[in-house]
């Protein structure tokens, strides 16, 4: 929630910064390239912290403090394409590829049943069912069922894929039938 709160505020130095993290939400296990866990053995290595993210690192008070994706758009990775065109592709059908600290997430709009298709076809991924990502629990409640209990899951720092049971059928819901073909759940982040 810090995080989110850091990404949000105007007046703060990581407003809008995509990789934002902390000891709290960061990856961990996904960035490792050797032992032991220190920034030098994780994919972070090329982006040597700026003055303010170092203050954090060694200051044992910060929740940034030994985070090895410690990092804000002075220091860290960088969007090779900007949000507004990634959205853009997205809405067209497009298949997008967004590489992260951990690796690779493959993304397409859920809705377009050609754009589904065409990433289970590239992927060859048979009837195996794909995850269907949220802005936040308002939109997974337009399409699967949640309680409390879900609620707390998928909002906790984890932020783990949940399969739920669909609120209606597929078509109704604004998500492809071969997103989880036959399935009557989704399974949702």
């Amino acid at each position: 929630e810090e995080c989110l709160a850091e990404l949000r505020d105007p007046n703060d130095r990581r407003f809008g910064y995509p990789f934002i993290a902390c000891t709290h939400c960061g990856p961990r296990y996904t960035m490792i390239t050797g032992l032991p866990y220190d920034r030098a053995n994780t994919t972070m290595l090329d982006f040597p912290l700026c003055p303010a993210c170092l203050a954090e690192y060694t200051d044992p008070g910060s929740r940034r403090f030994h985070a090895q994706p410690t990092a804000c758009a002075e220091c860290g990775p960088s969007l090779s394409m900007p949000v507004a065109e990634v959205a853009a592709a997205l809405s067209v059908g497009r298949i997008v590829a967004i590489k992260g600290v951990g690796g690779y997430h493959l993304a397409c709009d859920a809705a377009n049943a050609t754009a589904v298709d065409t990433l289970r076809e590239r992927k060859r991924r048979g009837t195996k069912p794909f995850a269907v990502m949220v802005r936040d629990l308002t939109a997974a409640a337009r399409i699967v069922e949640l309680d409390p209990a879900v609620d707390a899951l998928l909002t906790n720092p984890a932020r783990p894929i949940v399969v739920l049971a669909v609120r209606c059928s597929p078509a109704a819901l604004d998500v492809a039938g071969a997103v989880a073909p036959g399935t009557g759940t989704l399974g949702v982040m």
